[in-house]
């Protein structure tokens, strides 16, 4: 226990340390975390219960993909020339305070396709959002502010079994209906408070007063510029590829995670609330006692140990024999450490790989790719789920197999050459 409570005030000592804009939307997050862990466990089962087939889920997750792409393309010039903040307060009311109430009223397919439409917008605050968020902040800072900002969302998730009660009780299409409208007024509530407690950044107000008449031609040699400079780091791409994968993998788990354990694995849909609560309880364990261990680590290691993990668990799910409750909580404990071990090493990893001057912009090319190459997973998953739903899993295992040949390939770079200052931030943390 000695050991645990040293950790776990090494873990708390470094939100202490958190100034300015990490700490108000870290505050916060919990406004938007609540209500998006109420209703998302359940979503694919909601879009089935209004005549969706598994085909058009994929069909709407592609189409979002895409639209993503498009804004997330636009969200670097966006960004530089509202501000950081302004920036995020329209396009989170929009993508997600607009989105929700459209899917509070859903009646059909065109409902959701029109909701993925508007929900893409999002990606534009994906790169505001995090400008506000780490370029006030120093390097080796920022994979504790992202793991603080996954136990802000790890505590929301203990809230979904609530709504696995109200499904139980009330069907699935009032609950989400009435969970929508809980989601509009809470996410809107956060984002104003964000705003009014968060300040510009350093270089958002530079962005600002030098952001001139919007010249498509000088934009696109920007664009261009950055791009150059990014294929020739070799570690920056290999970080970029991580994330890549890391979307696809995360595309599938939320689009067809509740359809294998309803119609693949014979699970209730009044249960499938309780399998957010492990991962949370898990990863909130991990986060809290263990990261300030990991973090000490190159961080090759821990990915490494949370890809193998991560291969397990859906190894788990897709052999699993139906009805066996016991079977899929093991694997979501498993894939929970998995998870833990991933994602605020992946996002640190690129973060740091990126220089402020440049970071709006580079963002949103980097969300481009990633969202161009991850759109098309999506219709894949629908067609693999439509043969069996354990096959979006299979593919999933695919993913992290590749990711685990990438780190291989890290470690090669690194033994031929030595990250210089420049850039040692993106492989230590």
């Amino acid at each position: 226990m000695g050991i645990l409570s040293k950790q776990l005030k090494v873990t708390l000592d470094t939100f202490k340390s958190f100034k300015g804009n990490a700490r108000g939307c870290l505050i916060v997050e919990p406004l938007w975390g609540i209500p998006y862990n109420l209703y998302v466990p359940y979503v694919s089962v909601y879009m089935v219960a209004l005549g969706c087939t598994e085909q058009q889920i994929g069909i709407i997750a592609s189409v979002s993909l895409f639209f993503q792409v498009f804004f997330s393309f636009i969200s670097g010039y966006i960004t530089d020339r509202l501000g950081r903040k302004r920036t995020s307060l329209i396009f989170d009311i929009l993508g997600w305070s607009v989105a929700v109430l459209i899917w509070a009223v859903a009646r059909n397919f065109y409902y959701f396709l029109f909701a993925a439409v508007i929900n893409s917008s999002f990606r534009v605050v994906h790169t505001s959002w995090t400008c506000l968020l780490v370029e006030d902040t120093k390097p080796d800072e920022r994979v504790h502010v992202y793991t603080w900002l996954h136990i802000a969302g790890l505590l929301a998730g203990f809230f979904a079994p609530i709504a696995g009660l109200f499904v139980k009780n009330y069907g699935v299409v009032p609950s989400m209906r009435g969970l929508y409208l809980f989601a509009f007024v809470s996410m809107t509530s956060m984002f104003f408070i964000r705003d009014s407690i968060t300040h510009e950044t350093r270089i958002g107000i530079i962005k600002m007063q030098n952001a001139g008449e919007f010249k498509l031609a000088e934009t696109l040699d920007e664009y261009k510029r950055i791009c150059v400079q990014l294929i020739k780091n070799t570690r920056t791409l290999i970080a970029f590829a991580l994330m890549v994968l890391n979307n696809i993998q995360l595309t599938l788990r939320n689009s067809f995670l509740a359809i294998l354990l309803t119609k693949g694995l014979g699970i209730s849909e009044g249960t499938i609330g309780i399998f957010p609560a492990i991962t949370s309880a898990v990863m909130l364990f991990i986060f809290l006692f263990v990261m300030p261990v990991l973090g000490k680590f190159k961080v090759t290691r821990p990915l490494s140990w949370g890809f193998i993990l991560s291969i397990i668990s859906n190894g788990i799910l897709v052999l699993s024999p139906q009805g066996k409750l016991y079977i899929v909580v093991i694997a979501t404990f498993i894939g929970a450490v998995g998870a833990a071990m991933i994602y605020p090493f992946v996002e640190s990893m690129v973060a740091n790989s990126i220089d402020d001057e440049n970071r709006a912009k580079t963002m949103s090319i980097l969300y481009v790719v990633v969202l161009g190459v991850s759109a098309p997973f999506g219709y894949i998953g629908g067609v693999l789920s439509s043969i069996s739903a354990r096959l979006p899993f299979v593919l999933m295992i695919a993913t992290f197999l590749i990711s685990l040949l990438l780190l291989a390939a890290i470690e090669s770079v690194e033994k031929r050459k030595q990250p210089d200052a420049s850039v040692a931030g993106t492989f230590q943390v």
